[in-house]
């Protein structure tokens, strides 16, 4: 896949270069803030390793493999350590395109998924379109949608999009284990499951208007995004895709890191941003005050906006409707104004939000001296979650019974981007990836059709590509221009 966008910051970037381009800043807008003396001496020995974060341009070698070694003793920082290390993997070019670009979507799961050729773009779909399969599911490989069923609308009035990406072994797993198939059910290796080695990528993208400068420093790139319109039946509606795609440029805008290391099958579960996201709050900090805010503009944050519960983190799955789509012009409204509630995740290890801060401080220094100005430089590791050394295994009882409150690490590990409304505020520490991706993902009493058996493979939510169980998430919406509230609803899934 050849994105075909900054071609000219890909050349020469065989074995060194970092596969990103610099975009005109944007102005007014402020860094979310990492990295003051205080913060990065109460990390001490952190990062570990003389020259550790020198040692990060090696991962942008095209035949580089994801870090694997993890040992059963490993601390905090090397866990957020190897954080980077896969960040940096994960976006080293390949032929012109960053790594993750080039490996495997959703879509490629089942045959016969796209009503439109795919071209050589990425392609961010909407998870409304239907499949031509007997149980009608929908399936593809972006979202507008959140896994609580609200949609992060951008300033602009665009959805942020995310797609997501498997490696090749990754990939053929799920696909031997697909619940649409029956192999789930079916399949007599019931602990049929991933390898060391193994990794997915969530990507989240800000589409921008035309004429709009990119966040500054972030990458960009060119995609295909379908032509939203309403489809009434009097006076109810559904937004659906027309069938047509336009071309836009899309930022990186955040990234979730997922990757089988040693004596951690449950995943390493990591989380970037872009700088100029949000403001940041200090873990467990952040409290809803209608007095206080933020005198700068960040990408999803209007400087002076109150941070009260009425103008922050507003949840839009709600009915009646309190968002408006215009088919005319694509946008949504009204925008979100949002928060990074805890800007290391809540990291509960000793000196965890030090070692991270410190690791973030380096590996931004070390990308700075990458070729071509890299990007890199521009993004913050959030945190990283995961358990006990080797848990996640059959041969422990409680195997089954593992969940976000077995995390490790950033307990309340949440993505301003990707899961926008579920993070918490002060004296609500606790909830993080594993809270939805867990061995009971598909047998949780009331699921539909019915429960599943559980199995290790359920913690990716990729097994329910094109089945009933994928989560569909609606969106109540009104029609925009309509003299009436006509109520629309966006059927989405969201699948990491």
């Amino acid at each position: 896949m050849n994105t075909g966008f900054n071609a000219k910051f890909w050349r020469g970037a065989k074995l060194a270069a970092l596969a990103f381009a610099v975009t005109t800043p944007l102005s007014s807008c402020k860094d979310g803030g990492y990295g003051s003396d205080k913060e990065i001496a109460a990390a001490g020995s952190c990062p570990e390793g003389f020259g550790w974060a020198e040692g990060l341009q090696g991962y942008l070698n095209p035949t580089a493999t994801m870090p694997t070694t993890m040992s059963a003793t490993a601390d905090d920082c090397l866990f957020n350590q190897w954080s980077w290390e896969a960040f940096v993997w994960a976006n080293a070019p390949i032929d012109g395109t960053p790594r993750f670009l080039t490996w495997q979507v959703p879509d490629d799961l089942l045959t016969n998924t796209s009503e439109v050729p795919r071209t050589s773009l990425l392609r961010l779909d909407v998870h409304m379109k239907p499949l031509h399969m007997a149980d009608g599911a929908p399936s593809q490989d972006g979202a507008i949608v959140e896994a609580d069923g609200s949609m992060l609308i951008g300033q602009n009035g665009y959805p942020v999009y995310a797609s997501s990406h498997m490696t090749p072994n990754y990939f053929d797993v799920i696909k031997r284990n697909l619940i649409a198939t029956g192999a789930y059910q079916n399949n007599p290796n019931q602990d049929d499951y991933f390898s060391v080695g193994d990794a997915i990528v969530k990507a989240t993208w800000y589409r921008l208007a035309a004429g709009e400068a990119a966040p500054a420093g972030s990458y960009t790139t060119q995609a295909e995004v379908p032509v939203l319109q309403n489809n009434c039946n009097g006076a109810n509606c559904t937004v659906v895709p027309s069938g047509k795609y336009e071309t836009v440029t899309v930022a990186l805008v955040g990234m979730h890191v997922v990757g089988y290391v040693e004596n951690h099958p449950e995943f390493v579960w990591a989380t970037f941003e872009h700088k100029l996201n949000a403001p940041m709050f200090a873990d467990n900090s952040f409290v809803f005050d209608a007095n206080a805010s933020d005198p700068g503009n960040y990408t999803f944050y209007k400087a002076g906006t109150p941070y009260s519960q009425a103008a922050l983190l507003v949840e839009t799955n709600t009915n009646p409707a309190t968002v408006t789509f215009d088919a005319a012009t694509g946008k949504f409204s009204p925008i979100t104004q949002v928060v990074q509630m805890n800007k290391t995740g809540g990291d509960t290890q000793p000196n965890g939000p030090a070692n991270i801060t410190a690791i973030n401080v380096a590996s931004q220094g070390a990308a700075a001296n990458f070729p071509n100005n890299s990007p890199l430089q521009n993004y913050n590791l959030i945190g990283t979650a995961w358990f006990k050394p080797n848990t996640y295994v059959t041969t422990n009882a409680n195997w089954q019974t593992l969940n976000q409150t077995n995390a490790v690490g950033a307990i309340s590990l949440m993505n301003t981007t990707a899961e926008t409304f579920l993070q918490s505020a002060k004296g609500q520490q606790g909830h993080n990836c594993f809270e939805c991706h867990s061995a009971t993902s598909f047998s949780y009493a009331g699921i539909q059709p019915k429960a599943l058996t559980p199995r290790r493979i359920a913690i990716s939510h990729m097994v329910a590509m094109g089945s009933a169980y994928e989560v569909p998430n609606t969106l109540p919406v009104t029609a925009g221009g309509s003299p009436a509230a006509k109520t629309t609803a966006i059927k989405a899934v969201q699948k990491k």
